[in-house]
């Protein structure tokens, strides 16, 4: 049976008379009485008993003439869909970001973008930025929020660009980080490739790691506790009333030490519209917000907070 096959049981049921079923349907009588023989020769069942004021559904008629609303409804759900999902305004937009911009930043775009999008299901992954960019590479994201920099050559659009600071529960120096316990947080390989290098730039004598958490918060609450310093690239770890001494870090020459943060995806998935109204809702979004350098970049005398 084909579309038109099940309109007619439909229409025919809806109104149980063959001429003004087929007028209905825009055909001749006889085309449609020929076109019901050949629904009940398929289904090897009769449909219709005739009489000459209309017809009269058998119960397999009924039961196909249910069937036949539902089967209508769901084509036209079906064709409802493609059409939301062609212009981009329906399906699932898979979203991998950092755990920090995942749990801060990214929540208040997310309800805007929801906002204006209601018929997109919004699936989010957190990660660290090397796994994020693997998802990418091999498609199961969409769009990517990661941290640093990489070699891929994904499409991008800067969000943010952070001082990386030393942060104590007392007042430090500069020359006071090789001599104390450093509490090191969970990071991803491009972080920690960055902050090593800065090291290095700076002392001769290795870092001492007294410890190791496995998040930002709990680094920052293990800092509060007087056990050490911590590191931070990003400041979504350091909220403006923490009440810790922070020193911005800079290099030798001193260049300060930055972390960009970056909105990427793959150039041929822009091809895809719901992939494309989402990147464009984002820089729409970053441009109508203050400057992406963050506040606290730049800073290089150490302060509390």
């Amino acid at each position: 049976m084909n579309n038109l096959d099940w309109k007619i049981v439909s229409e025919l049921h809806a109104t149980p008379n063959i001429s003004k079923t087929a007028l209905r349907l825009n055909m001749t009588q006889s085309a449609l009485s020929k076109r019901l023989q050949q629904i009940e020769s398929e289904m090897d069942v009769q449909i219709v008993l005739r009489f000459s004021k209309g017809v009269v559904f058998t119960p397999e008629g009924e039961y196909l003439a249910e069937k036949a609303r539902a089967f209508l409804a769901e084509f036209d759900d079906i064709k409802k869909t493609i059409l939301q999902v062609g212009s981009g305004r329906s399906g699932q937009l898979r979203i991998g970001a950092t755990n920090g911009f995942a749990r801060s930043t990214l929540l208040l775009y997310l309800k805007k973008f929801q906002q204006a999008f209601p018929g997109v299901e919004l699936s989010v992954s957190a990660d660290i930025s090397a796994n994020l960019i693997a998802s990418l590479k091999d498609y199961t994201a969409h769009v990517g929020f990661i941290c640093g920099e990489t070699d891929v050559e994904f499409e991008r659009v800067l969000i943010s660009q952070d001082q990386a600071r030393a942060v104590s529960s007392t007042p430090i120096t500069l020359a006071d980080l090789p001599t104390l316990p450093q509490i090191v947080y969970r990071r991803d390989p491009f972080a920690n490739k960055l902050v090593d290098a800065w090291w290095r730039d700076r002392f001769k004598e290795p870092a001492i790691i007294g410890m190791r958490a496995n998040h930002g918060d709990t680094c920052r609450e293990m800092v509060a506790a007087g056990l050490g310093y911590g590191i931070f690239l990003s400041n979504v770890f350091l909220p403006e009333d923490h009440g810790l001494y922070e020193l911005a870090l800079t290099y030798a020459d001193d260049t300060p030490l930055i972390r960009n943060s970056w909105m990427v995806w793959q150039k041929d998935m822009r091809a895809i519209p719901l992939v494309r109204n989402f990147v464009d809702f984002m820089q729409e979004q970053l441009e109508a917000d203050a400057s992406p350098v963050d506040a606290r970049t730049l800073e290089t005398a150490p302060h509390h907070r």
